[in-house]
């Protein structure tokens, strides 16, 4: 009767340890500052890299502006990354992003034919509608085109 006991016993605290196992409190988990849903934001060149090589086969265009387009996407991702690693608070850093993406289609204006720049705003206005968003094409915001 001891034995059927003491199995018992054994028995029951053997199936409650996995309840009782204590899982690592979500604060404890590294935020890792400018990221989307847990990855990392890529290096500015890449993001620019990435964004110079959609507008060239989207808007067509041809090696000089492309090269252009580059330049100005890479200073705006940098701009982007050093404003989101600044300890402003977010309204300051959002007036800043705003700012740097008025200044980079103001650059882009210049850059792009009226129809190349046309379509590209065009590109926004659609990316946006797929997330759900409501903003019309022709407002800016910090995403990558």
């Amino acid at each position: 009767m001891l034995t059927k006991l003491a199995y018992t016993g054994l028995l029951c605290a053997l199936l409650s340890l996995p309840s009782l196992a204590q899982q690592a409190p979500m604060s404890t988990v590294p935020h890792q500052q400018g990221t989307r849903q847990g990855q990392k934001m890529a290096d500015p060149s890449i993001r620019a890299q990435k964004m110079t090589d959609r507008m060239t086969k989207e808007l067509g265009l041809d090696q000089a502006t492309s090269q252009k387009v580059y330049a100005v996407a890479l200073t705006r991702a940098q701009k982007i990354d050093g404003i989101q690693a600044s300890p402003d608070d977010n309204r300051t850093k959002a007036k800043a992003l705003k700012a740097n993406a008025d200044d980079f289609k103001a650059q882009l204006k210049g850059i792009l034919t009226p129809d190349q720049f046309t379509k590209y705003s065009a590109m926004k206005g659609h990316r946006r509608s797929g997330r759900g968003g409501a903003a019309s094409a022709d407002s800016t915001d910090t995403d990558q085109m």
